[in-house]
């Protein structure tokens, strides 16, 4: 039989992190740092707006320096078309072929980078110019793209008409007396030129960007520092210089058509005349291409603090805690050596737990010392009540076996024999108690053994006697079911024949049911066994009465199936726990 006990705790894993002191702490420090922090982001992200917008005007300023010979070329260039034109329409200069040429080669003289100044009537035929040559210059697409304007303009043309080399050409119109216009004046730069100049005069800079273009207002590139071929792989993506010269001057972070992060600088210099800054991106930290580094510091200084929390507790409380739970948990677990806590770097707090669990532990070894000591002495007394009790009852038998050799009267000779052999049976049952003394529950097969060996040599000595078949399994039953149950087979052997003529096999069994919960004694014999268990009153009914007695104390139903010949007798009763007598 299985008994019932309080389970003991056992030694557990870690809990899980987040059940942990130093989760639920760090959580509070994260909670009560969080406004601090969104301060802290917000500050940043304004320090860092604000230095965005001085790169942004460093940038720009930047960029102008890096451009300013070029622009100062082409400002130039437009003031002395702007003069030019003047000139031609107030003293009629382009009416006299020579003096034409003279005014223009004078002009370019002036400055070296230009190649070509020249006067270009609206027929397109350019018979005035520095290089004192004429060209038809009424089919190319510089002269269309002019011929209509009524201000100045730019041109670009990758094979100039005259020099034959990539060449940046300055327009103003130009008019008589009568205001009608009659023609322009062009100013070319080779592009070549523009560039060695901006080389040269930006030798000395530290900083270059990675391209310097500018364009017009219509969004045609005049002049790139990488070259009109590599120009528009240095323009942001999904943006036209048009669009770009409709805004102002600003400065925008964006993927360039090469599809490389750059910076981009945008600044109208003149009527007409725009300037483009690429420059490399500082490289910075970003997430999914977005720039987090305002939110680092402040994002470390709360993860900061929350380690913080978590190692203060793991160091002054759990890692303490830890050592005081094992020492718990392992004298719950029955573990009864004494051991010693090392707290002495702990908090005064869990020192004094400390102490209270050492003073707990010693209390309750005490306590169970005295008690495992009077439980010693309990077994002690209670075998020897029955060993005297067992003993008492075998003298009573035997004083009652010398009455019955002395009487006469076979009647009282009989009943004399009765109750012998009931003494007897309750001697043998306090013996076999006597035996398993000092344990909780009694076993069943060997006290039902030893009740039928000592029934089996009760009466008469025959040669002949019935064999007793036993079949038990090894069930154990606490004491106030177990003696019940002992007195009530002596009862039902009690009528086993003696005769041989009586003679025949009795099987007796004990056995489980109901997974455990329940058991069933089952005795079958010659008919003489039924005389303990019938219902008729006969000179045995005090045994009928005894049985019935005995199955009710241990709770169970007695079924009696007679015969003319043979009896079968069945117990079912239930199986109790130590807690439930």
């Amino acid at each position: 039989m299985t008994t019932r006990t309080n389970p003991l705790p056992q030694q557990t894993a870690r809990p899980p992190f987040h059940n942990r002191l130093g989760a639920r702490l760090a959580l509070m420090v994260a909670v009560a740092m969080l406004p601090l922090g969104m301060l802290g982001l917000v500050q940043s992200r304004a320090a860092n707006d604000e230095a965005s917008q001085r790169a942004n005007l460093a940038i720009m300023d930047e960029t102008l320096r890096a451009a300013t010979p070029q622009i100062r070329l082409i400002l130039a260039a437009q003031v002395m078309a702007s003069t030019l034109a003047k000139t031609v329409s107030v003293t009629g200069v382009s009416e006299d072929k020579l003096s034409c040429q003279q005014l223009m080669a004078q002009v370019a003289a002036e400055e070296p980078a230009l190649s070509l100044v020249s006067y270009v009537p609206l027929s397109g035929k350019m018979v005035c110019s520095s290089v004192g040559r004429e060209f038809d210059l009424s089919q190319t697409a510089g002269f269309k793209k002019v011929f209509n304007l009524l201000g100045p303009a730019f041109t670009v043309s990758a094979k100039g008409p005259v020099s034959g080399v990539s060449v940046l050409t300055v327009t103003h119109p130009v008019y008589d007396g009568t205001g009608v216009r009659i023609g322009f004046i062009a100013l070319s730069m080779p592009h070549k030129s523009l560039s060695d100049f901006a080389a040269k005069q930006n030798a000395a800079e530290a900083t270059q960007p990675l391209a310097l273009l500018t364009f017009d207002a219509e969004g045609e590139v005049l002049t790139s520092s990488v070259g009109l071929d590599k120009a528009p792989q240095s323009l942001p993506v999904d943006t036209t210089l048009k669009s770009l010269a409709e805004g102002n001057a600003r400065t925008f972070v964006a993927d360039s058509v090469a599809g490389e992060r750059r910076i981009f600088s945008v600044l109208p210099m003149a009527d007409g005349l725009f300037l483009l800054g690429s420059w490399e991106r500082p490289s910075g930290i970003t997430v999914l291409g977005q720039d987090i580094g305002p939110y680092v510091v402040p994002s470390l200084m709360w993860v900061a603090a929350m380690l913080v929390a978590i190692l203060g507790a793991e160091s002054l409380v759990a890692r303490h805690m830890r050592r005081v739970v094992g020492a718990m948990t392992a004298f719950a677990g029955g573990d009864r050596k004494r051991v010693t806590l090392d707290l002495a770097k702990s908090p005064a707090e869990i020192k004094e737990l400390g102490r209270a669990f050492s003073v707990m532990t010693e209390t309750i070894l005490r306590d169970e010392a005295e008690l495992e000591n009077m439980l010693r002495q309990k077994e002690i007394l209670l075998r020897e009540v029955h060993h005297r009790t067992g003993n008492s009852l075998q003298l009573i038998a035997s004083i009652m076996r010398i009455h019955i050799r002395q009487e006469k009267s076979v009647t009282v000779r009989m009943i004399l024999e009765g109750l012998h052999d009931r003494v007897m049976a309750l001697a043998t049952v306090h013996m076999g108690l006597y035996e398993t003394a000092g344990q909780k529950d009694v076993k069943m097969d060997v006290l039902f053994s030893g009740v039928i060996r000592q029934i089996s040599g009760l009466g008469k000595k025959t040669s002949n006697k019935p064999h007793i078949a036993t079949d038990f399994q090894p069930i154990q039953l606490i004491p106030d079911q177990a003696v019940p149950l002992a007195l009530l087979l002596t009862e039902l052997l009690a009528g086993m024949p003696q005769s041989e003529t009586q003679a025949g096999q009795v099987e007796v069994s004990l056995l489980l049911l109901d997974g455990g919960q329940r058991a069933r004694l089952h005795i079958k014999g010659p008919a003489s066994l039924g005389t303990a268990a019938s219902d008729q009153p006969t000179p045995t009914a005090i045994g009928t009465q005894l049985v019935r007695g005995f199955a009710q104390q241990i709770g169970g139903a007695v079924t009696v199936a007679n015969t003319t010949e043979v009896v079968d007798v069945t117990v079912d009763f239930p199986i109790r726990e130590a807690f439930d007598t």
